[in-house]
């Protein structure tokens, strides 16, 4: 099987050494992992997910994936791997254990979060069940040997969109305030600073302020940003990530289809009381979020496309999407990325932490600061990565949260250890 690929071209052709594209989905069990139960668990699990059993190929400018009849790895560190290499069995994905950790590492141009969900489920649903013994509810699993529906590999990128509506508001396409190297000491490595906050505080906190986790998070970062360069000729900008399916009608999609909405922190909103900022950030998130919103950006998509079909050499199409990224880039200050609930049932009395881990949202040298979440078990594990040293914009995010009567849990702090990624070569 050869897969002609359309949505992911975009990330392949950005992906660089700097730039690996790459995520790693930590989940930690409450027992030690039993490595052979998990090989057999993942054996029987990744057949039922064919369009993720795939290896990259590439012929003069062109990629593609093709049918990987190798094992899924399962490999027993906790420790970087490199996808797209013999020690992943030249896979996209791979699943990796240390201790009572278990690490699903994938690379952004095959799926994101919300694609490789289901799959997790799955993986979750036949280790728990095999580890202790026990039956667990199947509602809303894709067991081994069910249908792949149709609805799974389709694109709903490559479909052809209506025309263009007149009176769309645009994203915010102006120069954003950076974190270059005039303020920080930029690194190619990322440290990751993971703190806990009880959902039960949180939450009712987000909602009095009239907002959600990810903006109340989105508007605690820009305040803090504002702290250390309160007059900068330009703004703070947020990018907070949003999951595309939804507007698109393609809820079952395998695709990476992670869009954004750009949340601009001005001089406006910081004379307003924080619950009115907070508002602010909401409608924000509506306008940019919508149906016809969500398909200009995907026309933004098909054009790079038409752009990058009209040249035959694969270094003018990777400069080409590199540029594109680094100019989205400077619209940006940084980027908040809330999963939401991990929603696994009964599954959940046998985990402990959910945690997910970026390579970066966008270009890390460009926009080098990004806060990733996630809740489950009444916790929601906040990533602030960083690639800088300096830890003044961390200390006062989380003096924001102690000045809100927010408690928190700093869980530890280290090296970002998400996967590295080996591209194809001609």
């Amino acid at each position: 099987m050869r897969q002609k690929l359309f949505s992911e071209l975009r990330t392949i052709y950005e992906t660089t050494a700097e730039d690996p594209h790459t995520f790693r989905l930590s989940i930690k069990m409450k027992d030690l992992i039993d490595g052979d139960i998990l090989r057999d668990v993942v054996n029987s699990t990744a057949g039922r997910y064919p369009y993720f059993l795939v290896r990259m190929v590439r012929e003069c400018a062109d990629i593609f994936f093709e049918s990987n009849e190798l094992p899924l790895p399962v490999i027993n560190t906790g420790d970087r791997i490199t996808l797209g290499t013999e020690e992943t069995n030249y896979h996209l994905l791979a699943v990796c254990y240390w201790q009572n950790w278990l690490h699903v590492d994938c690379y952004h141009g095959l799926t994101d979060g919300g694609g490789l969900h289901p799959m997790i489920m799955t993986l979750l649903h036949m280790y728990i069940s095999a580890y202790y013994g026990i039956e667990l509810d199947t509602t809303g699993i894709r067991l081994p040997g069910s249908e792949v529906l149709e609805a799974e590999w389709n694109d709903p990128g490559a479909v052809i969109l209506p025309p263009h509506r007149d009176g769309l508001t645009s994203k915010w396409s102006s120069p954003a305030f950076q974190i270059d190297e005039s303020r920080v000491h930029l690194k190619p490595e990322s440290i990751v600073t993971t703190i806990g906050i009880s959902e039960k505080e949180f939450i009712p906190f987000s909602m009095s302020n009239d907002g959600s986790p990810a903006t109340i998070v989105s508007l605690l970062l820009a305040r803090s940003l504002d702290m250390v360069h309160p007059v900068e000729a330009d703004p703070v900008v947020i990018a907070m990530c949003v999951n595309q399916r939804k507007a698109l009608g393609a809820p079952l999609a395998h695709q990476s289809l992670v869009g954004d909405v750009r949340l601009v922190y001005n001089d406006k909103l910081k004379k307003i009381p924080f619950m009115h900022q907070a508002t602010c950030f909401r409608g924000m998130v509506a306008l940019q979020s919508d149906h016809e919103m969500v398909l200009d950006e995907i026309r933004d998509y098909q054009e790079l496309m038409q752009e990058l079909s009209a040249t035959d050499s694969f270094e003018e199409r990777h400069k080409i999407c590199v540029r594109r990224m680094e100019n989205l880039s400077r619209c940006v200050t940084a980027t908040v990325s809330y999963i939401g609930k991990a929603n696994m049932g009964a599954m959940e009395n046998y985990l402990q932490e959910f945690d997910p881990l970026p390579s970066t949202a966008l270009p890390s040298m460009h926009t080098p600061l990004t806060i990733e979440m996630v809740s489950m078990n009444g916790l929601i594990v906040l990533n602030f990565i960083q690639y800088f040293p300096e830890m003044e914009y961390f200390s006062l995010f989380v003096k924001q949260l102690r000045e809100n009567n927010i408690n928190y849990n700093v869980l530890r702090q280290e090296k970002a250890l998400y996967p590295l990624m080996k591209m194809p070569e001609d």
